[in-house]
């Protein structure tokens, strides 16, 4: 007939997205940052010989290092609720979305915020080609106290992610376009990409989602901070 069974891997994503918008209060806000010193950055990285440790470190893994420090200082971000109570989590692993012919695969950075960048982009790029050859472990899925997942090398610009619980908030990342700033009368030429920040609203509110959400942007734009 064509159609496809909602079981196996397709099932349980299909269980655990439902779960996830019965149970929370969830809410997406969105935040552009400009990219440019981030994409100088990886330009001098690779010059000075990353690539050959094979560890250039992507937009996606930026994004990671950054949503991770950024959580050290919002820390409600990176908890979960336990029978009524919300419960800080004090590491920071963050969990990947990848595409994969199987399906959606979550692979987890354990304490991400205390990697340096490149070996940051070293174990995401090794995560990454263990999801798509079926190579992942189980404590390779398991503990991720919050997730980043990427379109933007699809060209979506924006999105609405859905938490992946018992998480409370998950970083959507869009794709790096073209666009215009202003320096008084003057245009000049930026690039840019949109953050997605989903989160649970009875965990935190809007002020406070969004003071996390310019952290990430401010690291973002401020590059040579996530090296140290």
């Amino acid at each position: 007939t064509g159609g496809v069974p909602l079981s196996g891997i397709r099932g349980l994503i299909a269980n655990r997205m439902v779960q996830s918008l019965q149970e929370m209060a969830q809410l997406t806000l969105t935040m552009d940052v400009d990219m440019d010193r981030a994409i100088e950055l990886r330009r001098q990285l690779t010059e000075i010989g990353a690539e050959e440790r094979g560890a250039v470190p992507t937009y996606t893994d930026m994004l990671v290092a950054a949503a991770a420090r950024a959580l050290r200082a919002h820390p409600r971000l990176n908890s979960q609720v336990v029978d009524g109570v919300i419960e800080p989590i004090p590491e920071i692993h963050v969990g990947l979305a990848v595409a994969t012919d199987r399906g959606l695969a979550g692979p987890v950075v354990r304490d991400a915020d205390t990697l340096s960048l490149v070996d940051l982009a070293a174990r995401t790029a090794e995560l990454a080609t263990a999801a798509r050859e079926n190579r992942l472990r189980l404590p390779d899925l398991e503990g991720a106290t919050f997730s980043v997942s990427s379109l933007g090398m699809f060209g979506g610009d924006m999105f609405t992610p859905i938490i992946n619980p018992p998480n409370v908030a998950i970083l959507g990342v869009g794709r790096l376009r073209d666009d215009t700033a202003w320096d008084g009368d003057t245009p000049r030429l930026v690039t840019r990409l949109t953050l997605s920040l989903t989160w649970d609203h009875r965990v935190d509110d809007g002020a406070p989602a969004a003071q996390y959400c310019r952290t990430v942007k401010e690291l973002l734009e401020q590059p040579l901070r996530l090296l140290t």
